[in-house]
């Protein structure tokens, strides 16, 4: 099968098995991913990446479901203007997660301040999520070596950091 996405702003055409998931994909057929997590079951949440601004499970999803989508990697991530709002509220907070799962919790914050900077019906898209839904989405990963008031603490600072970037800019 083939076909077309967007992984970390690069348009590739792919030939590959439609139900290859996209962590396979990604190690095995992109070059230069350095992805490693091989679970295919979702259990450890290592595997997370970006698609469509929305944090997934590389492992969980399909070939097939990625045609004409955007992927973003941590690797992809780090080169970005936003990578700096999350670094910065690791420093500023004095937590960040353990080398095993700083990749998928940073892509999962940035999933959740993507969702903060999108207006629905009438807001300003000022909206931060409240912290059930921070917890809910942090639970991708399971990895606890931050506890719920840290984890908490991180995403204020970098939402902080994201709204005096969008004020700058308008």
């Amino acid at each position: 099968m083939k076909i077309e996405c967007t992984i970390d702003n690069k348009h590739l055409l792919l030939t590959i098995n439609s139900n290859k998931p996209l962590n396979l994909i990604l190690m095995e057929d992109v070059e230069g991913m350095p992805l490693n997590s091989r679970c295919r079951d979702g259990n450890c949440g290592n595997c997370v990446v970006l698609m469509d601004d929305e944090a997934v499970l590389s492992c969980l999803i399909p070939a097939f479901r990625l045609k004409g989508a955007k992927i973003l990697t941590f690797e992809g991530y780090q080169k970005t203007r936003f990578w700096h709002d999350l670094e910065r509220a690791y420093e500023d907070s004095k937590n960040q997660p353990c080398p095993r799962c700083i990749a998928s919790k940073t892509l999962i914050f940035e999933s959740l301040l993507q969702m903060m900077g999108k207006p629905e019906t009438g807001d300003k898209g000022d909206d931060v999520p409240n912290t059930e839904t921070i917890l809910s989405e942090l639970r991708l990963n399971t990895c606890n070596c931050l506890d719920a008031e840290e984890l908490i603490e991180i995403f204020t600072i970098a939402a902080n950091y994201r709204r005096r970037r969008r004020v700058r800019r308008n």
